[in-house]
This record gives C-alpha cells, structure tokens and sequence, in this order.
C-alpha cells in the first residue's frame, strides 16, 4: 500500500529511526506490526529499512533461532508463519488432504523440526522449553486441529477414498502436538468416536500393523494416533470414571510432556523413570468386537479392564550399551525386534563411513503389575525420518516373571511392540499374549502407554540413601 502525503505530517516522522524502531520492537501482535508499520514513510523504514534486521529481531523473540538465513529470509518465513497459523484456526483438519489444510501442516511441522534451535528456555519446573511450542500450544488451543467440537464426516471426497484415512503427515503433527495437551486438566477435550477408537486399539496385528512398507519402518501414523486419542479420552475426561483422577492426582513432574530437546534420529537411550498404563479386554467380548463389519457405526462400546480401575503403573528401564545380556531366541521369534532393515536416516548414495548413528540399543526393565513383580528385555531400533520428522524410534521387549533368563517361565510372556514420539518422552504401542505360537489375525491384544516421568519422592529418597 502507498503512503499518502497526509501521512508524511505524522510525529513519527520526526523521530529518529532508531527511536521508531525501538517502538516497533514493543509492539505485541502481527496486527500491530501492520498497522504501525503502515502509519507513514518513517514506521515503515522502521520495519523494513536497515537491511530489515526488524525481522531477525522479532523471528528471534517468538520462534526458535539458529544462525545462517538472511533478514530478507527470515522475513518471508515470519510472514509466512503468521499467514499460516492465522487462517488454520478455521479449518477442520479431519483428513488433512486440502491443498490449505497440507499449507498450515507443513508450517507446524517446520515448528517441530527446528524447535530446539538457538537458545533454551525453562517452564515453572525448571523443564527446556522452547518458543516454537509455545506457537503450536498457541495454535492447537485456537484451532479445530485437536480440540474440534465435532467429529469427521464419514464421507469422503472421490479423491479421498482412493487415500488413506487421513494424511499420514497431519497424524504425525497431530501425534506429536498431543503430548502438549496432557497437561492441561481445565480443557475439554473432545475425542470423538471412541467406538472407533477401541475397535482400532483392539484390532489384530495383521489387520492394523503398527509397522508397514517394504522394510517395516514406516509408522502406521493413522493406527498409533487412534491409539493415542483413546488414551486421551480416557485420561483427561473425569466424566468417563476411568483415568481422569488418577491423572490430576500425579504432579507436575510425573504427567506426560512434549519433547524437551533438538529431534535426531538413531537408537538413544530414554529415561530411566516411568509411569504407563494399558487395557485389555475379556477375550470373548474381543471376540465380539473384531467381528462387528468394517462399516458398522454402531455405539456398540465393551468394557476397558485395567484402566477402568485408573491403576497407573511404575517402570524403569535401564540403558547400559556396555553391558549386553542374553536375548533368548524364543523372544526374537516373538518379537523380530533384531530385523533387518536399512541404516537410519542415511540418504543413498552418502558415504557411512563417519555414520555414528546406532541402530539397535539393548535395555532392561524392572516394575510391578497386579501386585506382582514383573522384569523386561527388548530392544530400540532408529528409524527413517516419518513424514519429513526425525526423531522416531521403535521399541519391543517382553515382559516376564523370571529371575533367570535361562530359566523364563514360557508359560507368562506379555510381548509388546510400539513407536517411541520423538524426543523419547511418550511410547505408543501394543501389547500382546505371546506364551504360545502367535497367529497374527487373531492374538489376544490390546494398547498400551508409557510416558518418562520424575521419580517418586520416595524412590529419590531412597536412591540418596543407597549413595550415602
């Protein structure tokens, strides 16, 4: 827009650049920026003068920062942003194959993959927090991304049908931006069709394997994003008698968070403390759930055992690289945790040899279920870059009652298999009764969660003693 000649009589224009500019770097909202900077000759030159160094002033204060893009790129990347995140506060992201919806999603994946960039900031509990989740917290609490008041259309357009469910890179955004919301016990959190939902959760591993593609290294996105709402709904909903209370009453420390550092990709150790919960189902009435047609839209709902009770476990895990213990064979065949697959995030045609990225990390666990003491082994394998996000891990161990792995006791092995978020902080999966030869379209299953958490009070008491 030209600026008239009235506007050349403004007291801006008697001030020194450096004054204007100093105003400019106070003002709150993009709509402030706009109006200033169209006020007259002297707000503008104060915006977009001096090489625009305006715009590395106000990226650096709302986005993470890394050095390299010039003012002009950093401007067109602000503006773009702003540009994005105002319009998808209208959209619906059901499926996520709009030309405007892919526009936002990609923007949101941008905040994701370059958070963590340049200097860190700390929540009230001296957590890393970083700007860019503030600007996605900022959008998904405003927008219809995860908080929408209505549930997806089941139809779909000629276009859609012909795809998957939803776009595999909004679940991923969706997947990953939900961590953010556990936190938040004053939302409503609207998590609709949870028939669909437990239909989903429960289904047999061939029928919704969590691993798919020529090598088994892409995420099913559609399956552990249905996995994740299911918990949601039952964590952050009091109305639902299940996980609610047992949620409010962990601390601050103990919920699960977002990721708290830059994402990459290889096999990284986690967090020793844990906490989790899982659900299952009587197997007859699992039975009756898997039989019900694909197109049923019934409200046929069984019951969840487990967190029905809203009984949170306790887990630690122990990564020692140095230390490698026995994997028995019966495990592998159960598991396949040590397949093969090409080395992670290692474009072709790139020379390996400074390629220090480990592919598998052998662990241990310790914990209690239903009373009783319970110890697991498994393994975590990099995996690819998902939909343009590094940072994935797949994670399989068995769960047994043996002291001795010479001795396990075949008669009691629980195996699970599930994708660790990005940032290690949240694992998604499947849990499954793997004490005889499995047939994978019809094993007795169910989901599972698990988030890092701070350790009891008791237990950092008890670990200062043992130091003492």
């Amino acid at each position: 827009m030209s600026l008239s000649s009235s506007s050349r009589q403004t007291a801006f224009n008697a001030l020194p650049i450096e004054l204007n500019k100093a105003i400019a770097h106070h003002l709150e909202t993009d709509k402030d920026i706009i109006s200033f900077r169209l006020v007259c000759r002297a707000t503008n030159d104060a915006i977009d003068a001096d090489h625009g160094s305006f715009w590395r002033h106000v990226f650096r204060k709302k986005y993470a920062f890394k050095e390299g893009p010039s003012n002009k790129e950093l401007r067109r990347m602000y503006q773009r942003r702003a540009k994005m995140l105002r319009r998808g506060t209208g959209y619906d992201f059901f499926r996520g194959y709009k030309k405007r919806e892919q526009d936002v999603v990609e923007v949101l994946r941008e905040l994701i993959v370059d958070s963590f960039q340049g200097a860190i900031d700390f929540d009230e509990c001296g957590r890393p927090r970083c700007k860019n989740q503030d600007r996605l917290l900022d959008f998904i609490l405003n927008s219809k991304l995860l908080l929408n008041n209505r549930r997806a259309p089941d139809v779909r357009t000629r276009a859609e049908r012909n795809e998957k469910e939803i776009n595999p890179l909004l679940a991923a955004v969706k997947i990953i931006c939900s961590s953010m919301l556990f936190e938040h016990n004053d939302l409503k959190h609207h998590v609709f069709a949870i028939e669909q939902l437990q239909r989903a959760a429960y289904a047999s591993t061939n029928k919704a394997p969590i691993f798919e593609g020529l090598n088994l290294t892409d995420v099913n996105m559609d399956w552990i994003m249905k996995c994740l709402d299911f918990f949601r709904y039952h964590m952050m909903n009091r109305e639902n008698f299940t996980l609610a209370d047992a949620m409010e009453d962990l601390s601050a420390l103990q919920k699960p968070i977002a990721w708290q550092e830059p994402l990459k990709n290889g096999a990284l150790p986690l967090s020793k403390h844990w906490k989790g919960t899982y659900s299952y189902m009587d197997p007859k009435e699992q039975k009756k759930l898997r039989a019900l047609p694909d197109d049923d839209d019934s409200d046929t709902y069984y019951h969840d055992h487990n967190i029905d009770e809203g009984k949170i476990q306790s887990l630690e895990l122990d990564f020692e690289p140095e230390r490698q213990l026995k994997w028995p064979q019966l495990f592998e065949r159960r598991l396949h945790s040590l397949r093969q697959s090409p080395e992670s995030g290692t474009p072709q045609g790139r020379s390996k040899t400074k390629d220090t990225t480990v592919a598998n990390m052998q662990f241990t666990g310790t914990g209690m279920d239903l009373q009783d003491d319970f110890h697991a082994i498994g393994w975590l394998n990099a995996l690819p870059d998902q939909c343009g996000i590094p940072g994935w891990q797949r994670i399989t161990f068995m769960k047994h009652f043996a002291e001795d792995l010479d001795d396990v006791d075949s008669d009691n092995l629980w195996a699970y298999e599930g994708v660790v978020l990005p940032g290690g902080r949240i694992i998604v999966g499947r849990w499954w009764f793997a004490s005889e030869v499995v047939n994978y379209n019809d094993d007795y299953n169910g989901p599972f969660i698990l988030w890092a958490a701070e350790p009891d009070e008791f237990d950092e008491d008890v670990d200062s003693d043992e130091e003492e």
